[in-house]
């Protein structure tokens, strides 16, 4: 940058209403050419100065090129001089017509953003989805969570869990009683090409898991299909280590007949508040739960609750 070009860029008045107004809200190209009330070819040339001699850089935002005023780098006068002389613009008042013209381009903006969502409507949801699929805020939330866990998700069935626990956990372990679905898991595992994941098999009445070793255990309807509940809560108190975490999703207490029969289910769900109680008679602390509230499940299907506990010290 050149402390001529820097002058000779800034010592035209539409120049200076230009960064005037840049400096206060990104614009394209076409909004300038409405708030400045000049032909596009002008503001183009104008614009083309002002990059040259770096007081202004530009970004593209879908179709649309904005441009907006930029710091300068600290390499020298030439950067003190454009420094001082933006400081300046960014105090000059715009005149009311330009001022007028600029407040409408952004209201123009703002309202063709809400014009979207208003057509949209309630299709946003599902647009959403089919862009970024039905779980990415799900993936998002484990962000939370510290990366150097050690984390089982027991019952893991066909592995669903396992790729997104294996890009945020530095080690996972999966645990499935069935060979088919262990199968399915392996699968999953070697198409994703994860490496920090370990599938065993195993059932909740006795994990291959050193006890302690886990920080966080999942099991996500699992524990209706186990024959002791209680057994199977006290194999999960045994592997989590002092102030481990555990994760329990199931079936509220109902009396489905086919939804039973059709997921050959053995316990008829759970009682959240007495689950909690036994919960807490096998030394979980901090056990909460609540319901699912946005699950949306067949007609027959009870309703969903998570709980959460910690293994003290």
């Amino acid at each position: 940058m050149e402390p001529e070009a820097v002058l000779k860029a800034m010592a035209d008045r539409t120049r200076q209403r230009a960064l005037t107004a840049l400096g206060r809200h990104e614009l394209g190209v076409s909004e300038l050419v409405e708030v400045l009330n000049q032909p596009q070819s002008t503001v183009s040339r104008h614009l083309k100065i002002l990059r040259d001699a770096g007081l202004i850089h530009d970004r593209r935002d879908g179709n649309t090129v904005l441009y907006s005023v930029c710091a300068p780098q600290a390499d020298g006068a030439a950067s003190d001089l454009a420094g001082r002389l933006l400081a300046w613009i960014a105090q000059q008042p715009l005149a009311g017509s330009i001022e007028s013209r600029l407040e409408t381009a952004i209201r123009k903006r703002r309202n063709m953003s809400h014009r979207f969502f208003d057509r949209i409507g309630r299709q946003w949801d599902a647009l959403r989805e089919e862009s970024f699929g039905s779980t990415f805020h799900l993936e998002a939330f484990i962000a939370l969570l510290p990366q150097t866990w050690t984390v089982a998700d027991i019952g893991t069935g066909t592995g669903y869990l396992l790729p997104t626990l294996a890009q945020h956990f530095q080690r996972v372990i999966g645990v499935e009683p069935v060979d088919k679905m262990l199968e399915a898991t392996r699968h999953r595992i070697k198409y994703h090409g994860i490496g920090n994941v370990e599938v065993c098999s195993g059932d909740l009445g006795q994990l291959p898991i050193a006890g302690g070793s886990i920080n966080l255990a999942i099991a996500a309807l699992v524990l209706h299909h186990v024959p002791s509940p209680r057994g199977a809560l006290a194999e999960l108190h045994r592997i989590v280590c002092d102030a481990g975490n555990i994760l329990i999703v199931e079936q509220t207490a109902h009396q489905s007949d086919s939804f039973r029969e059709r997921m050959q289910d053995r316990w008829w769900g759970y009682d959240p508040d007495e689950f909690s109680r036994l919960l807490e008679s096998i030394g979980f602390e901090q056990v909460r739960w609540r319901r699912l509230v946005t699950v949306e499940r067949a007609d027959d299907a009870p309703d969903l609750f998570v709980t959460t506990a910690c293994k003290q010290g």
